[in-house]
């Protein structure tokens, strides 16, 4: 499969201004047309964090010979970036969720009103703090949810994912299989997933602190890998115990033996050069900066 990068190759060119601040029609066609197109393909729904800065929250696409049929988290943003990428709800085998912050299942009720289909929706267990899949679900789409009226005519199946069970197969079918693993976010239960498509794997890390030994199993010679680069190196404070810094990427990366890298779920509050050159000191294979409906095919 030959490997093509469509929207932006590095964050010295970024058309993130383009894509997404002005949405014009011609640049959502092609975004369309380049996705669709290809095999498969990864889209950048939203490659920011829960701070803005002119990028969609996290989101992530799996194209498969031309269909929309996996969905990685939808963060704040991303509803507006699926209409733009041309694709179907209706095609989606599954929306997954890594965990319930809302800069990652915030706009799960947008993406399905006012449509009529069917859905699974995978997540994490729960905990005293935060929502199972199921819990998720029911308070949304259940008799007494807050869009209970969605459920009148998109059904919404949970599947819930025990953290704490390492490289689960979540689901096969017969275009690609998904499994999850637990990884460590403070105190929020969160999963990373691993698509596979034939003899492709792209994998996300989700948000987490690194300090999992078990990830670089997980994620072991995956052809692309999306991390989420929100922490920075040497600064004590909310982000580190939840996100890990450029240098814990860069040696996950490394013993995993990734094929690339693509950093996404970027802050506005990081210093991203300074970041990016202690990430390079450690990690020399290839790389990519995501950008809101950038479109990727991996292998």
């Amino acid at each position: 499969m030959n490997r093509k990068i469509h929207l932006g190759k590095w964050h010295k060119i970024l058309l993130v201004a383009t894509l997404f601040m002005t949405a014009s029609t011609s640049a959502s066609s092609q975004a369309t047309n380049q996705c669709a197109d290809s095999d498969l393909a990864v889209q950048v729904l939203g490659s920011g964090g829960p701070f803005g800065a002119g990028r969609a929250s996290s989101g992530y696409l799996i194209w498969i010979d031309g269909s929309a049929r996996l969905l990685i988290d939808a963060g704040g943003g991303t509803f507006s970036n699926f209409a733009a990428s041309g694709a179907s709800v209706t095609d989606l085998s599954a929306i997954a969720i890594s965990h319930f912050h809302p800069d990652h299942s915030a706009e799960v009720p947008a993406l399905l009103w006012p449509r009529s289909g069917s859905v699974r929706l995978i997540g994490p267990t729960g905990s005293s703090a935060y929502p199972s899949a199921s819990e998720y679900v029911d308070g949304l789409f259940g008799d007494g949810g807050v869009f209970r009226d969605i459920s009148r005519r998109f059904t919404v199946s949970a599947v819930d994912v025990d953290v704490t069970t390492p490289n689960q197969e979540i689901l096969k079918e017969s275009e690609f299989t998904l499994h999850a693993q637990g990884v460590p976010h403070g105190g929020v239960p969160t999963l990373a997933y691993r698509v596979t498509v034939g003899d492709v794997s792209i994998a996300f890390s989700s948000d987490q602190n690194g300090s999992d030994p078990r990830f670089i199993e997980f994620v072991s010679g995956v052809d692309l890998l999306v991390i989420h680069f929100a922490g920075s190196e040497g600064i004590i404070g909310y982000f580190n115990p939840l996100h890990a810094r450029p240098s814990t990427w860069a040696k996950m990366a490394v013993d995993a033996g990734v094929g690339e890298l693509m950093l996404s779920h970027l802050s506005a509050n990081q210093d991203f050069d300074a970041n990016l050159a202690v990430l390079k000191n450690i990690y020399s294979g290839p790389l990519l900066v995501a950008e809101d409906l950038m479109c990727v095919s991996p292998g």
